[in-house]
């Protein structure tokens, strides 16, 4: 294997610990602290909660693998900034939001804190992060604006940002 190949492979994994692994650690353990420091109670349990975190898990990790899919179908390329799309993916679940990927990803950390009950996690540590996502996300855009130029701008105008337009 090349040593160009086996640094693609280091970030990917690099990459897919943070936003798998550590992300989700930090929100949850941050919650749980903050719920033991003020003494929250637990979210309400129950086969509802319980359904409803599942469901938001499961739809989150559909459009994390359908954005995906379609940067690589697509787009010829991958998540990860060494090896993105070589073109603007604009269809499939790109057609509905911009950041289909991030969206999934909030739903599935939504899903996860239901699950895990923690009522300073839904309140103070998820809002924390969503805050730094949208920072991150205009960032990332003001890239993809300077690389597709007038193609991302009229695509900025007919998809929305985060929140997926259904119809």
């Amino acid at each position: 294997m090349s040593l160009w190949r086996k640094d693609i492979l280091r970030y990917q994994l690099r990459d897919a610990c943070l936003y798998w692994l550590a992300i989700p650690g930090l929100v949850l353990g941050s919650g749980w602290l903050l719920d033991q420091l003020l003494d929250w109670p637990l979210l309400a349990g129950g086969l509802p909660m319980v359904a409803i975190g599942v469901v938001l898990l499961a739809v989150g990790g559909f459009f994390i693998s359908a954005a995906t899919l379609d940067f690589s179908r697509i787009g010829k390329g991958t998540p990860n900034p060494r090896r993105p799309p070589q073109i603007l993916v604009r269809q499939g679940v790109y057609g509905i939001c911009r950041h289909p990927m991030f969206f999934g990803y909030d739903l599935s950390a939504i899903g996860l804190v239901l699950l895990c009950r923690l009522s300073a996690a839904l309140l103070i540590s998820l809002p924390i992060f969503l805050v730094w996502q949208v920072w991150f996300l205009r960032k990332e855009e003001r890239y993809l604006a300077r690389r597709f130029k007038d193609e991302f701008a009229e695509y900025r105008q007919q998809v929305p940002f985060l929140l997926p337009r259904l119809f």
